[in-house]
């Protein structure tokens, strides 16, 4: 194939004392690498005779890299009920009962409403899935920690009036004791789980293959899944093996107080994915949920969570659980904890800084990171994870999807200061972004709008602005410093991939208004333009 001469207005983001410098006019390309940059005409006499151009339009960035998006999930909407935006019980029903005429087996949805957001003020219950689709199995997947299911759904797993609630789960019970549907975190959600038939190979290549194109569209040309079972590694390793992937991917394995560090090792083994070239796809590290989530009022606090005696919110792991698979990745992959409460990250930081304070910021750069650790983390906190090294995924399109949960449940003050991008920056900890979509948007120029403007939804005005970041720190979350913690650059470099998007803004330099109403124009993956 003949070298690409790729002329615009690029940004490399290249850090100082690079080859590159951060402006540049063109790009040459061989084999999907940058081999030379500069003016057009150096960079077409460095390439040669065969030589084909591409212009690209407005501004040019490296392509983004989100650190935590569910990419199967986002496939996977392909296949269930459509529930975005209901106002109402009534609704839902609605919306369920119209979509089982047309589909069998399981009925899934994503439910990503609150109950504030419905007009009876309640999440449904089995008996309103019963109401929709009698007889049949439905699953409503609660942001991919709870669940609420139908009657026959609760039937299959044995789960009655007399069950016992799973250690780090809960089975909700009505004023008998019967179980509503609603099933809360995941020990209590895989009761349900493990008695659903498995998607086949082809369908879960099918829903990798519909979220890559999505998310690419979206400009991300990197993208970690950081939750994904070891029955979904097969469709991930086929999918580069037969040609079907169009994103550059990190996984990382979802692990349990029931499955150790010594089976995910099996288990990656035994996938072949050591046989892939890890540019196209890799092992990250090892996922772990200590906790819950804000919005749903079961993140791990240190003070009970308002309006309870002494609920202090939900702790998933063990920390017996958190300290092995952390020590088993001290030297490999690395991990990354979900843990939303203060409480949850005051756990994470405790176990790493027992297991290695080598100097300073022994964890840096080893895949070992912190997820949402929105739920007003302490100053010591901060001071320790920046000590550490221990970096920080951090989600903006979330917060402007639960802004009026967390009003709800914690008051204006406490929602204002959650996901304190600021505080956690200025005190020197590594912040990468990502969406944790589908249900928030999964696009990076929609991230560094909300980071920059503090904006939620249903509210006129910012909610905790003394929180916002700059232009110039919202660019680097979707590139560099999301790049870090997947184990990339986020920058360009000599002989690196020729990852680019092309946008109609610089959002560098454009207004706030300006980025809520930019557009991707061009990816472009491995020197391919799309």
């Amino acid at each position: 194939m003949p070298d690409l001469l790729i002329t615009g207005e690029i940004h490399t983001l290249a850090p100082p004392g690079s080859p590159l410098p951060p402006r540049v006019e063109a790009l040459g390309i061989r084999d999907g690498r940058i081999v030379t940059w500069g003016s057009p005409g150096w960079v077409r006499a460095e390439l040669g005779c065969r030589v084909q151009e591409i212009a690209l339009p407005g501004t040019v960035f490296p392509g983004f890299t989100d650190s935590h998006v569910h990419v199967l999930w986002a496939g996977r909407r392909a296949d269930r009920c459509d529930l975005s935006g209901v106002r109402s019980v009534a609704e839902i029903v609605q919306k369920l009962r119209a979509f089982a005429v047309d589909h069998r087996g399981w009925i899934e949805a994503d439910a990503e409403f609150e109950a504030i957001d419905l007009a009876e003020r309640r999440l449904p219950s089995r008996h309103d899935l019963d109401q929709a689709c009698p007889g049949r199995s439905v699953v409503l997947d609660r942001k991919g920690h709870d669940a609420i299911v139908s009657t026959p759904v609760l039937e299959a797993a044995g789960i009655t009036a007399t069950t016992k609630d799973p250690t780090g789960g809960r089975i909700e019970r009505d004023s008998t004791g019967a179980p509503t549907g609603l099933l809360i975190e995941h020990p209590a959600v895989d009761l349900a789980r493990n008695v659903q038939p498995e998607p086949d190979l082809a369908t879960r290549m099918r829903w990798i293959e519909l979220g890559q194109a999505e998310l690419l569209g979206l400009g991300i040309t990197t993208a970690m899944d950081p939750a994904v079972s070891l029955a979904e590694l097969p469709a991930w390793v086929e999918s580069v093996r037969s040609g079907r992937r169009k994103q550059r991917s990190v996984i990382m394995p979802r692990a349990d107080d029931s499955l150790g560090a010594d089976e995910i090792a099996s288990a990656l083994a035994d996938s072949g994915i050591q046989e892939l070239d890890p540019g196209w796809l890799r092992a990250g590290p090892t996922k772990l949920f200590l906790d819950g989530g804000g919005s749903l009022g079961t993140a791990w606090r240190s003070q009970p969570w308002p309006g309870t005696e002494n609920d202090h919110g939900n702790q998933s792991i063990t920390l017996e659980t958190l300290r092995a698979h952390c020590s088993a990745e001290l030297q490999g992959r690395g991990v990354g904890v979900h843990a939303v409460g203060d409480a949850a990250i005051d756990a994470v930081l405790d176990v790493l800084e027992v297991l290695n304070w080598a100097g300073n910021q022994p964890y840096r750069g080893t895949g070992f990171h912190i997820i949402h650790g929105y739920l007003s983390p302490s100053r010591a906190a901060l001071t320790r994870a920046a000590h550490l090294g221990v970096a920080l995924s951090a989600h903006p399109a979330l917060q402007w999807a639960f802004g009026p949960a967390l009003i709800d449940r914690l008051g204006e003050d406490e929602a204002a200061v959650a996901n304190p991008l600021r505080a956690w920056l200025d005190a020197g900890v590594l912040v990468g972004g990502g969406s944790d979509g589908p249900g928030p948007s999964m696009s990076p120029l929609f991230g560094m709008w909300q980071a920059r403007t503090r904006m939620v939804r249903d509210r006129e005005t910012p909610l905790g602005p003394d929180q916002a970041i700059t232009p110039a720190e919202a660019m680097a979350m979707f590139t560099t410093g999301a790049a870090t913690i997947t184990g990339g650059r986020g920058h360009l470099f000599p002989r690196g991939p020729a990852d680019l998007v092309a946008l109609d803004v610089d959002p560098l330099t454009a207004t706030d208004d300006e980025l809520y109403q930019a557009k991707v124009l061009n990816p472009v993956l491995d020197g391919t333009a799309l």
